[in-house]
């Protein structure tokens, strides 16, 4: 009785104390800065929203200690979130959208929850949904591991409209629903104004246009090297081949269309096909090699030709250039349901298709215009993002490259203005030099201060920034005020990448800075830079590569064999190397 008595005096004395401390009082715009110090993610500023007490009219938010001891207990949790996420991206790569399809449904599933939960608040919620999320991964990498063996290759992965499957040569045509997987022989058919895309393991897909029939004639997987090979038959109508790197270089992609036989060694192809009297071939990278009635012949980045049964194929045709689009940008921030979208007039162009689609990857819900005029309006926008393009048809039924992406944000007077920063991730820029230009998009008559600086907005709402004297960290408050008064805060880093902060990591017992050899063998090297990057790793012909997490984290194990090594970073938004070392391996003593 008398160590009861104790232990409830001494959870007493200690709650009495936690309460007693002083309250956190804070500005509105160190919001994401409080919600990393606590939450560890600048991201989970909602929660902290929710929690703290709002003073509307000092725009100043208080958090009790309780407040700040159930955001510290959150940021386990937030942290379960980022590593299941890297676990996610790995099974993705290893197949799990294909192998364990219900699966990563579930685990989508929980992580929008998540987002949802955070987002209104709900810590409790947030909480059960990161519990969950971590058992659905260790179930989604359960059944990829046994799935794996299975030889299916290719899955019905997004559809709109009808769109039907035939198993086999012979089989029926029935609805098709997502998430069926397709093997050799089967069938699948799109109908009027219907859309679907075919994945397959290797990230590569095929979309497939309204009106078209094709079927996978083979499908087989190398499981030592994971070296795919693969047939299709366009029996009749149009489709596009979005091969992914690993699908372009390593695996074989075979296209029959009309009375031609392609090897696609290229990410993006386009084929229409009449039956099989006649198909037309465009190549946008890369190249293709077309055979038909006994000619063979190389389509380059974009050329096409067109083949025609008992005809020699037409000799490669220059496409007419993606057309330059009439706007300062290709961002723009509107506020109402219409836009007159207009572009330069292609010389010899017969006609122009514009898509529109909320989609990024124009593969599902897709509004097509074709006209002969040199714009077109766009009616009824939803709110929110929208993106466009337009292509140039010529006389020969060619269709050329699309134009750049043109990125429409509808929004409402009553919000505060979007701040878009390009090449951001998590908040964080990446730099090289001691200048770097910020650009990004707000609303084109928001007032845009950076750093207390105003800086001018463009009329489609782009904006450019000089930042000089970039050292270490610098950081930036970005504030756009609409003409409503309506303002939006953002907070920044940049971050001046040098060759000592990437790599400060040992190579076996030596500095990766000092040493220029090393023994070969077994191998395990990790460190932390910046998130947004992308480690490289060269060894003779072993190329590995992995991407630092939202922490900058990164780590992997290799073995080295004699000869050359070269590690280098690049950024995973821009493609850009920034900095590259070579060593030499020697063989173990």
């Amino acid at each position: 009785m008398g160590k009861l008595l104790q232990i409830t005096l001494f959870l007493i004395l200690t709650s009495s104390s936690l309460f007693a401390q002083s309250k956190l009082n804070f500005p509105a715009k160190d919001l994401q800065m409080i919600s990393q110090r606590y939450t560890g993610n600048s991201s989970n500023w909602p929660l902290v929203v929710e929690m703290a007490e709002h003073d509307a009219n000092k725009n100043t938010f208080i958090l009790s200690s309780p407040n700040i001891l159930q955001l510290q207990n959150f940021s386990s949790f937030s942290t379960l979130v980022v590593d299941q996420k890297g676990r996610i991206g790995q099974l993705i790569n290893s197949g799990a959208t294909v192998f364990a399809a219900d699966e990563y449904a579930l685990v989508n599933d929980h992580l929008q929850n998540y987002n949802k939960a955070v987002n209104t608040g709900d810590i409790e919620a947030a909480i059960s949904y990161a519990e969950n999320l971590k058992e659905s991964v260790a179930r989604m990498k359960e059944i990829l591991e046994k799935n794996r063996v299975v030889d299916i290759q290719a899955q019905l992965s997004k559809k709109k409209g009808q769109v039907d499957k035939r198993a086999g040569l012979l089989g029926g045509w029935e609805n098709a629903w997502v998430g069926d997987l397709f093997k050799q022989s089967d069938g699948i058919r799109t109908l009027f104004k219907s859309f679907a895309t075919l994945s397959f393991t290797d990230g590569s897909d095929i979309q497939i246009n309204p009106n078209t029939v094709a079927v996978i004639r083979k499908s087989r997987i190398d499981k030592l090297t994971n070296a795919t090979d693969n047939e299709i038959t366009l029996e009749n109508g149009e489709l596009l081949a979005k091969l992914s790197a690993a699908g372009k270089n390593r695996s074989q992609y075979i296209l029959n269309a009309g009375p031609s036989r392609s090897e696609l060694k290229t990410q993006n192809f386009y084929a229409e096909a009449t039956g099989e009297e006649m198909a037309k071939l465009s190549n946008y990278e890369g190249e293709v090699v077309v055979n038909s009635n006994n000619i063979t012949l190389t389509i380059r980045e974009n050329e096409g030709t067109i083949v025609e049964d008992g005809k020699d194929p037409i000799q490669p045709v220059q496409l007419l250039p993606a057309p330059v689009l009439n706007w300062a940008s290709t961002d723009t921030v509107i506020n109402k349901d219409q836009l007159l979208f207009s572009y330069q007039v292609i010389d010899r162009a017969v006609s122009y298709r514009i898509q529109y689609s909320s989609s990024s990857k124009f593969d599902g819900d897709v509004t097509e215009i074709i006209t002969d005029n040199s714009s077109v309006s766009f009616d009824d926008l939803p709110m929110g993002m929208t993106y466009a393009r337009v292509q140039a048809t010529d006389q020969l039924g060619l269709r050329g490259p699309y134009s750049k992406v043109a990125r429409i944000i509808r929004t409402e007077d009553n919000k505060p203005p979007l701040i878009y920063i390009d090449d951001s991730i998590n908040n964080i820029l990446l730099a090289v030099s001691h200048e770097y230009t910020l650009k990004g998009l707000t609303e084109p008559d928001a007032t845009l201060m950076i750093n207390s600086k105003q800086v001018p907005v463009r009329s489609s709402g782009r904006f450019s920034h000089l930042i000089s004297g970039v050292t270490g960290e610098t950081e930036l408050q970005i504030n756009s005020k609409d003409l409503s008064g309506n303002q939006t805060n953002l907070r920044f880093t940049i971050v001046r990448l040098t060759e000592n902060l990437l790599f400060n990591f040992n190579l076996r017992t030596s500095s990766a800075l000092t040493t220029e050899r090393i023994n070969a063998g077994k191998i395990m090297i990790s460190a932390t830079a910046y998130p947004g990057l992308k480690v490289n790793i060269s060894n003779e012909q072993q190329n590995r590569s992995i991407s630092t997490d939202s922490q900058g984290r990164w780590g992997i194990s290799t073995t080295l064999i004699p000869g050359d090594l070269t590690i280098y970073f690049e950024d995973l938004n821009t493609g850009q190397i920034y900095f590259s070392k070579s060593y030499i391996v020697e063989g173990e003593q």
